[in-house]
């Protein structure tokens, strides 16, 4: 059971790229964050509608969500639609690969038993920032597009916020009994949207009706619902399976995902130093996932 909720976890996130790509191509990044955080809001209210759950939070605890909100949900949604509009999806699915790199050294520093510090787990470390920069290179050299290296430090900022969220997730939300888990995941939600209602508001014109195709809703509603809001279910489930190191592997097949969409979808094949960077990244969350025997 577990396979088959990494196997849907990794096919719902691999997509999220492709679904975000259709849509920043006419929506401000923002408010393209936005509509896609309120799609995973709508979600959860009838969800937990139907459910009849009790979604109330008491102002003592009213943090935590918050906190994970920032950064599974508000930080990484805004930075990968700001930078999908100058790479393509397989960049950011690589860079989503890299998410148990970060896991480790949050993890490391902030959880113990298979997360802490080995030297075999820091050299997966150092070998998967050389993958990092073997995708990085044709940006770092400012050529045809200079604004892709910013599009590819902006996936990194994504996926060091999903990777201390991860942790912090198991941390104080899965370890915590205090709030019932439909509660915290409501309430990152709304968070998450108020804020970027405001922010959008501040920063960007509000888009057209016109803009709304039926191409741009879909993709709205698949980033929002199956890449956000039902990815969040299978991976609080998987990190109280395989805990937050663990669970954050199934990264290791969003790249993969991530470029089936951009050969079907858009014809676009992998250039040689995305497949040999994502190779040596492989090789790094080898070294990084080997199970490690508590002390």
């Amino acid at each position: 059971m577990s396979y088959l909720l990494a196997f849907c976890l990794a096919l719902c996130w691999g997509t999220a790229f492709l679904a975000t790509k259709n849509t920043v191509e006419v929506l401000p990044p923002y408010w393209n964050t936005f509509f896609r955080v309120l799609a995973g809001l709508l979600f959860f209210i009838i969800l937990y509608g139907v459910q009849r759950k009790d979604l109330r939070i008491s102002l003592k605890q009213i943090w935590r969500p918050w906190v994970i909100g920032l950064l599974l949900i508000l930080l990484p949604f805004a930075a990968l639609s700001w930078s999908q509009r100058f790479v393509a999806p397989t960049i950011g699915g690589i860079f989503n690969g890299t998410v148990p790199i970060w896991s480790f050294l949050a993890g490391a520093i902030l959880l113990k038993g298979v997360d802490r510090f080995t030297w075999r787990r820091a050299a997966g470390v150092l070998i998967g920032m050389a993958g990092l920069l073997t995708i990085m290179w044709p940006s770092l050299t400012l050529g045809d597009n200079p604004w892709a290296l910013y599009g590819c430090l902006g996936f990194l900022v994504m996926a060091w916020s999903y990777a201390l969220g991860n942790v912090l997730t198991k941390k104080i939300m899965v370890d915590d009994t205090s709030t019932t888990l439909e509660a915290n995941t409501f309430h990152q939600y709304l968070f998450s949207a108020v804020v970027l209602l405001a922010v959008a508001f501040c920063l960007e014109p509000v888009p057209q009706a016109a803009v709304f195709s039926g191409k741009v809703l879909l993709s709205l509603a698949w980033a929002g619902v199956m890449s956000s809001a039902v990815a969040f279910l299978l991976m609080v489930a998987l990190i109280k399976r395989w805990g937050a190191t663990r669970m954050a592997s199934v990264t290791y097949f969003t790249p993969v995902v991530a470029m089936a969409g951009d050969v079907i979808h858009l014809g676009r094949m992998p250039a040689g130093n995305e497949l040999i960077g994502l190779g040596i990244i492989f090789i790094s969350l080898f070294l990084i996932q080997k199970p490690v025997s508590a002390k």
